[in-house]
């Protein structure tokens, strides 16, 4: 049949209509209809509209027996997608017949939805937008199969080229901070990227290859920070850099700092532990302040080797092998001043000199005891940690800084127990009783750390102070005192809860 649709919406729509009707009337059993006026300058979609509008008031209420297919004919793509679109909107889904000669491929790539992941890793999981099962459909048309089979296989090599995947084991995406997670869940639409789970229980990113580069690096980057984060624990269990405070204390720098300070990685500077920077001289063990506003502060620097237990920050540094150390302090230093201060509170004679007492064994035996009562006592007074002070004389102190204070050698005093006596104000240790003058006058004295926990009532007969509890005798007071209420002297019977921490030569 030749017809003309003159350019003329309605005259084609009666065209596509009375094409149909005949076809019906003379038996034919399909149609092929081209896409009359495409060509002639009218716009695709009305050309669509109005054959399609057309084919459907023909079949719309008739009983048709004869025509059972009917084909449009389209060569361009244009035209082809306006006709899909009017399609769907007047027949519903609409299902596109293979025309011939042409044979049209489809190729399709899946999405799935994320499944579920191991326990371990429920917070990705849980964080995983929940996404839709889809599929890209490309449909390819081509004047032969052979350039349709040319073109798809084009269409797959491009694919492949833009799309990778790679696996994580749930080890490594343990190492992802919050942050990441957020970045990955937040992004991975944009990132084109999918996870699944595979038969390993791996995880496996699949997508474009830049989002799952984007995810391959920051795998890297958390992997590599969680190596950094392991030196910085080892690092910061064997050594204690500390920097000198504004008040004269000795403050130990957080990890990172330790960090760069150990493997000479001082470029900008590092943070103390009040968010601070300063420039690093490892040469002259000094650091200066980076700011703008505050004057140029310039401050020490000192690395302490961790043995078997953690040095105090205000210890010196000690050889190799060296057990004990006598540091004679700077009587112009801030630690110098705070003890002199304390003794000077009660007692009003002259300091002559304080030697800092620096004695590994004693130390750690003291710091395991202090655990066991904070373990015992819990927030219930812990350890009971008090500076307090016990009067010497010359012959005895070289066997107290070596061996610490012996309770068998415990003097006349034993109104309340056959222990060792410390007093909580310097004048007492400070008579010449118990701080006995030398020749030339000078007396001597420990500023002692002693752990008096949960205490008691002191009597003279105590060998060890009294059990708490009738219920269990073996659970006892950790020290006794002179007076409940107001205690100025405490005695314990456990050697290693006292430390002799400084020694005040006085006159």
């Amino acid at each position: 049949m030749h017809v003309c649709g003159e350019r003329d919406a309605g005259v084609i729509k009666g065209l596509a209509r009375d094409i149909v009707s005949k076809c019906e009337r003379d038996g034919y059993q399909s149609v092929a209809i081209p896409a009359i006026c495409a060509k002639g300058g009218l716009e695709a979609r009305l050309v669509a509209q109005s054959i399609l509008q057309g084919v459907k008031d023909a079949v719309i209420g008739a009983n048709f027996r004869q025509l059972k297919t009917i084909r449009i004919v389209i060569l361009k793509i244009n035209v082809f997608l306006a006709f899909k679109e009017v399609a769907q909107q007047l027949f519903g889904t609409f299902t596109q017949a293979t025309p011939a000669p042409l044979r049209p491929f489809r190729a399709a790539t899946r999405g799935h939805q994320p499944p579920s992941l191991a326990i371990d890793l429920s917070s990705l999981v849980q964080a995983l937008p929940h996404q839709q099962r889809s599929r890209a459909k490309f449909l390819v048309i081509g004047s032969s199969a052979e350039n349709v089979s040319d073109a798809c296989q084009e269409l797959r090599q491009a694919y492949e080229r833009a799309c990778s995947s790679q696996s994580f084991s749930a080890d490594e995406l343990r190492y992802l901070a919050p942050d990441e997670f957020g970045r990955i869940t937040s992004n991975m639409e944009s990132l084109g990227i999918l996870i699944n789970q595979s038969s390993r229980n791996d995880l496996v990113v699949c997508g474009l290859t830049t989002g799952v580069n984007e995810m391959t690096r920051m795998m890297q980057g958390a992997l590599l920070r969680q190596v950094t984060e392991r030196e910085q624990d080892i690092l910061f269990g064997r050594f204690s850099w500390c920097i000198l405070g504004s008040r004269g204390d000795w403050e130990r720098l957080p990890k990172k700092a330790h960090h760069q300070l150990e493997y000479n990685n001082l470029l900008g500077g590092v943070k103390d532990a009040q968010g601070q920077m300063w420039a690093v001289n490892l040469t002259k063990m000094e650091a200066t302040a980076i700011a703008i506003a505050i004057p140029r502060t310039v401050t020490k620097l000192k690395r302490l080797e961790n043995l078997s237990f953690s040095f105090p920050l205000y210890w010196d540094s000690m050889d190799p092998g060296e057990t004990l150390k006598l540091v004679c302090l700077t009587s112009s230093s801030a630690e110098f001043q705070r003890v002199k201060a304390d003794f000077k509170r009660t007692v009003h004679k002259t300091v002559l000199k304080i030697e800092r007492i620096q004695n590994v064994h004693l130390r750690r035996a003291y710091e395991v005891r202090k655990k066991e009562l904070q373990d015992k006592n819990g927030s219930q007074g812990g350890a009971g940690e008090k500076v307090l002070y016990h009067g010497s004389k010359e012959e005895a102190c070289s066997s107290i800084q070596r061996t610490n204070f012996d309770r068998r050698f415990a003097g006349q005093n034993t109104r309340f127990g056959l222990g060792t006596y410390f007093a909580v104000n310097a004048s007492y240790s400070a008579h010449p009783t118990y701080s006995v003058p030398a020749a030339d006058g000078t007396q001597l004295m420990f500023v002692v750390l002693v752990l008096t926990g949960h205490f008691a009532q002191g009597e003279s007969n105590m060998k060890t102070p009294p059990p708490r509890s009738s219920q269990d005798p073996s659970d006892r007071f950790d020290s006794v005192v002179d007076n409940m209420q107001n205690p100025e002297m405490f005695v314990v019977f456990h050697d290693c809860q006292a430390y002799p921490d400084y020694l005040i030569t006085f006159k």
